[in-house]
């Protein structure tokens, strides 16, 4: 050591000359050396910490009701209705602020139940009186009636995505007249005489192109602008892609009877077809084995890339899931193999943007796989509060690097590596929640004795000190 201090020393004479010694240069490198070696260390930590996600979390804010009624969640604002000992109100509750306002956000979003917004100043409204039902339609300070005899189904009107045009639902006796409605011009047009109330009921009755350009009701494919039918599908259960006028559905070239038990699902056909509506050209995705059927209904990717869709076999009169098929109808094709023992009910089948993971429920757990390194994890999900699978998904939201879950009464972080922390616990039931756009806040609803409360959650990463 005293001969390459001395050597340094030799080398630089104008630094001995100011008073440092051969000893103190080399003392110095190696403090620079771990100072630098500290510092890289402390970033590798923190993107470290950024690639792991949340470690823990605090509560910022909490506001009980009797009862939660989830309307949108939308640039980090919650919009819902909440019921009160002193009556029922509309409300929104900021993410970013942490403040809940009572507003009456009809007037720019309406409400699926009684007000529709069609775009700024526009809407149709329901309304319920002794003499029967009426829908009329606000514009610009005035009102215009569109019937007095609106069905009394739960879901009476389906609205265009553009807000350019609606669909109404009409009583006439035991049946229903099915009209579309055109915003710019006025014109009422009907579209089919005496069909059966059950072939209007759910929220998918109609179901709209991503620009309103088309739309599907049962295999009947229509024209916005025409109010005319353009084709019938040679199949079912028709998916519009969320990012254009593409519809995926099931053929069949082999009979099959379709069956249907509750929420069991149908034999639905042999073949996935995608139907470019602007060429006119179908494309087959997947025909299955000869013993093998598509056992429900596709879902796209966000981005309109990916479809995924179970295959199954009937034993005994019971359907058995055997497959999840993830594919791009070209190159890509993943499966995953189900090995069930019982008759199974598939729910809530997902793929998140850019298609990195997929999750479904079969009997109420939760199978998570990444596609990309290909493991997977399952996860219980089955609510005590409802005693059955909830029945929308608000117990996964997706992120660009992870995955956020809810699980009884704790939400879990799920990494890309598929590793898992627990950032949240609580004696309450989780209902559902809501991730903020930088995944810094988790707003909750935890059932409570007289009701629900609605909880705004920090997400912390290890070396963040709380607020």
């Amino acid at each position: 050591m005293w001969n390459l201090g001395r050597r340094w020393h030799d080398e630089m004479p104008g630094v001995g000359r100011a008073g440092w010694t051969g000893w103190d240069r080399v003392r110095t490198g190696w403090v620079s050396i771990l100072l630098l070696g500290f510092l890289i260390g402390g970033w590798i930590g923190v993107i470290w910490l950024v690639r792991e996600g949340p470690s823990s979390s605090t509560v910022l804010e909490q506001k009980g009701f009797r009862e939660v009624v989830p309307y949108l969640f939308q640039g980090d604002r919650f919009y819902f209705r909440g019921k009160t000992d002193r009556g029922s109100d509309y409300y929104i509750f900021d993410l970013t602020t942490g403040r809940l306002v009572k507003e009456d956000w009809t007037r720019r979003y309406g409400d699926s139940k009684e007000v529709y917004h069609l775009g700024e100043g526009v809407k149709v409204r329901i309304l319920d009186k002794q003499s029967g039902r009426s829908l009329v339609l606000e514009r610009d300070g005035g009102t215009t009636k569109i019937t007095d005899s609106l069905s009394l189904s739960k879901e009476p009107v389906s609205v265009s995505p553009a807000g350019n045009a609606f669909i109404y639902t009409r009583e006439s006796g035991a049946d229903l007249d099915l009209h579309l409605y055109s915003v710019e011009d006025g014109r009422d047009r009907v579209l089919r005489k005496g069909v059966n109330k059950t072939a209007a009921t759910g929220a998918d009755w109609v179901r709209w192109s991503p620009g309103g350009e088309y739309f599907l009701m049962a295999r009947a494919v229509y024209e916005t602008k025409d109010a005319k039918k353009v084709m019938t599908l040679a199949g079912n259960t028709g998916v519009w892609s969320p990012t254009g006028a593409r519809l995926a559905y099931v053929a069949g070239s082999r009979k099959v009877k379709e069956e249907s038990d509750g929420d069991r699902p149908s034999l639905l056909g042999d073949r996935l077809v995608v139907l470019d509506m602007e060429s006119g050209k179908s494309v087959t995705y997947y025909r299955t084995e000869p013993d093998q059927w598509i056992a429900g209904p596709a879902v796209w990717d966000p981005e309109g890339r990916y479809l995924a869709f179970p295959t199954g076999k009937k034993v005994k009169g019971d359907l058995f899931f055997g497959k999840i098929h993830v594919t791009d109808g070209k190159m890509f094709h993943y499966v995953e193999n189900e090995q069930n023992l019982m008759p199974t009910r598939l729910n809530h089948l997902t793929l998140s943007s850019g298609s990195d993971y997929l999750s479904y429920t079969v009997n109420g757990i939760l199978k998570l796989i990444d596609l990309r390194s290909l493991e997977s994890r399952v996860y219980d999900v089955y609510s005590q509060v409802e005693n059955q699978v909830q029945s929308e998904a608000d117990y996964i939201r997706f992120g660009p690097d992870g995955v956020w879950l809810a699980r009884e009464h704790e939400i879990l972080y799920v990494s890309e590596r598929m590793e898992k922390k627990q950032i949240y616990q609580t004696d309450r039931w989780i209902h559902g929640f809501y991730l903020s756009e930088k995944r810094n806040k988790l707003l909750l609803r935890e059932g409570t004795e007289n009701g629900e409360v609605l909880k705004l959650v920090r997400l912390q990463q290890s070396r963040e000190a709380p607020e």
